[in-house]
């Protein structure tokens, strides 16, 4: 009998191996920034709207008094204010509704804020660009200071990947290699990207770059 081996393993692929590529890791944009969070948000919204109406008409007709009066205090306050958004409101979901499901059917690159695979770093944002391992001599996050003008100061996270050597960096770290702000970080309700699965990804698809964590800069 014929021993079987693997298809990769026959004379017809002989001195070819099996392909092995590495998990990429894709960061999305997340957060109040989106569509589909925007569209869940105001049908919870309008979900509690119409259980208020409802509760209202139930209660005042258990107890047989007047429906028009609590209805007219609820939705007729404030110049009627809660009357017009209730009513914007479905119009809005609608709108939001037909660009969910444009935005599903179509490539969603604009929500890619980051991607580590075998070809190399993926950043997005308003220029994206795709940086390859061969030009790629390392990864880092830095915190860069910021005047809020009030008196007060912040340090905001960037991750950068590194064009130079460590000995042949520029002094300020905007030239170092392209940049972005730290995935996530900026986003309402939005979760950064942990350092330790950013440097794990870079480990699987380029074991030789170093990805480091360098705190403060001032430019």
């Amino acid at each position: 009998m014929r021993d079987l081996v693997p298809s990769w393993a026959s004379a017809d692929n002989a001195g070819m191996q099996p392909v092995q590529t590495a998990e990429p890791l894709v960061v999305k944009r997340h957060g109040l920034g989106t569509t589909k969070t925007v569209l869940y948000l105001g049908t919870l919204v309008f979900s509690l709207m119409v259980l208020l109406t409802l509760g209202i008409v139930v209660i005042q007709l258990i107890r047989g008094a007047s429906i028009r009066e609590p209805l007219e205090a609820v939705w007729l306050s404030w110049g009627g204010m809660p009357l017009i958004f209730a009513v914007g409101l479905p119009i809005l979901l609608l709108v939001g509704a037909i660009t969910a499901l444009e935005e599903r059917r179509e490539a969603d690159d604009e929500d890619v804020l980051l991607t580590v695979d075998d070809t190399g770093i993926y950043l997005g944002g308003e220029q994206p660009q795709t940086i390859p391992w061969s030009e790629v001599h390392g990864v880092c996050r830095v915190e860069r200071h910021f005047d809020n003008g009030d008196g007060g100061e912040s340090w905001h996270p960037y991750l950068i990947v590194l064009r130079y050597d460590d000995d042949a960096l520029p002094r300020s770290s905007k030239a170092w290699g392209p940049y972005r702000p730290w995935p996530g970080t900026f986003e309402v309700l939005g979760r950064p990207l942990p350092f330790d699965e950013l440097a794990a990804a870079v480990r699987r698809c380029a074991p030789g770059v170093e990805v480091t964590d360098r705190g403060h800069v001032l430019d």
